[in-house]
């Protein structure tokens, strides 16, 4: 048992001090593992994705050539230039003879086409007239009773003028119903008391002088429904026959420039229109005002036809080819004449309505070698594009071919015809 001393004081043999190796074992501990993220490099990263993104455009790039690549095979079809002149006769379509022609002769047909040109033109014809203004009033009657103006009644204008009704009119009397008047009412035409422009007048109203007086003065009465013109004195500018005429030969040399554009659009496209033969006849006329009346301008109108005559494109295609020994250049290979619509063509004893004519063709005609573009395709699927244009290129029809695949990198010919696109060079 410890002996404590009196002092209180504890002896330092007392306080227990912990074992030196466990203290020291604290402070060498090992701290705790630390975990560090790894390194990033953002240059790395944007270049792997920017080589991804090149990757999956050139897969789809492939991808669409495969589905949607194309073959264009271009040619150049064989052509010749010779000079010709050759008749052809024509005979007029038949009942029963549908084809383009008929023993030795061609077949044609003709149309007619409605038309008609119209325009404003200037007169220029000069005469010495008097000439009396008239129009046309409607008189009214308010009273009960109707009233008879016998021939030469007078009408009188705010401004003294006078006019005249040429002949005698009766106005009925005015009526009542519902308790509502209405006065009797009649139109007709008045003619200037004497010629001069200065009687030319608008819309008025009329008193009548020979009512002046009498209870009717304020119940007959007259008003304009057209105005008062054409009144002159003196040399006078008319719508002369010359001017008439010249404007018919204006109408109708527009509608003969129009008439092959315009019929030409009536006919199939297998047709070829005879230009030559086409023409513009009128079949009725007229002028307002008409020839002889006072004006500075007229309108002039012209009704008619248009009138032509056509063949069928390949018949006379045909007839033009026939024993054409220039043709043997193209290994037998059918023809066209490139140029057909420009040839110079007359027209002998042709009429409209003739039963038969003769066409005389003469100049140069540009002949080309028809190509079949379905058969290049068939060759095209079967040899492949480049196979194909050897063989083509060595047809006695065809001068050269090429091959263009699109897109440009892509190399496979494809096997849907669709895709494969034939172009006529020169054609």
């Amino acid at each position: 048992m410890d002996i404590i001393p009196s002092s209180g004081k504890r002896v330092i043999s007392d306080v227990v001090i912990a074992p030196k190796q466990e203290i020291t074992s604290q402070f060498f501990k090992e701290p705790p593992p630390t975990i560090k993220p790894p390194k990033r490099y953002p240059g790395a990263a944007r270049k792997g994705r920017f080589i991804f993104a090149i990757l999956a455009l050139l897969a789809l790039a492939i991808a669409l050539s495969a589905v949607f690549g194309k073959v264009e095979v271009t040619v150049i079809p064989k052509a010749l230039s010779i000079q010709m002149d050759k008749t052809l006769p024509l005979s007029k379509s038949e009942a029963g003879l549908p084809d383009g022609k008929a023993d030795g002769f061609l077949i044609f047909r003709t149309l007619t086409l409605p038309h008609g040109e119209n325009g404003l033109f200037n007169a220029t014809g000069k005469k010495l007239q008097d000439q009396k203004a008239q129009g046309i009033v409607a008189v009214f009657n308010k009273s009960k009773t109707p009233q008879v103006l016998i021939a030469s009644t007078r009408l009188e204008a705010p401004d003294g003028k006078v006019y005249r009704i040429p002949k005698t009119i009766v106005v009925s009397g005015a009526k009542t119903q519902g308790g509502k008047t209405t006065p009797g009412v009649l139109d007709v035409t008045v003619v200037a008391d004497k010629p001069g422009v200065e009687y030319n007048l608008g819309l008025s109203d009329f008193t009548l002088p020979g009512l002046k007086g009498s209870p009717k003065y304020e119940l007959v009465f007259a008003r304009s429904k057209t105005e008062i013109s054409g009144g002159a004195s003196g040399e006078q500018i008319i719508v002369g026959k010359s001017d008439a005429d010249a404007a018919l030969t204006a109408l109708m040399l527009r509608a003969r420039a129009a008439a092959p554009e315009l019929i030409s659009r009536r006919i199939p496209k297998e047709e070829f229109l005879i230009t030559e033969s086409v023409e513009y006849v009128t079949t009725k006329e007229s002028s307002v005002p008409p020839p002889g009346s006072p004006a500075e301008k007229f309108d002039f109108s012209a009704e008619g036809e248009i009138r032509g005559a056509s063949v069928e494109m390949r018949a006379l295609e045909e007839a033009l080819l026939k024993d054409l020994p220039e043709l043997a250049a193209l290994g037998g290979a059918a023809a066209r004449i490139k140029n057909l619509d420009k040839l110079p063509m007359k027209l002998i004893g042709y009429k409209f309505g003739a039963r038969s004519f003769t066409l005389a063709v003469r100049g140069t005609v540009e002949i080309e070698a028809v190509v079949d573009a379905e058969t290049l395709k068939s060759a095209v699927l079967e040899f492949g594009a480049r196979g194909a244009i050897s063989r083509i290129s060595s047809l006695p029809s065809i001068s050269g071919a090429e091959v263009r695949f699109k897109p440009f990198w892509w190399r496979k010919t494809p096997s849907d015809p669709s895709r494969i696109d034939i172009v006529l060079k020169g054609s």
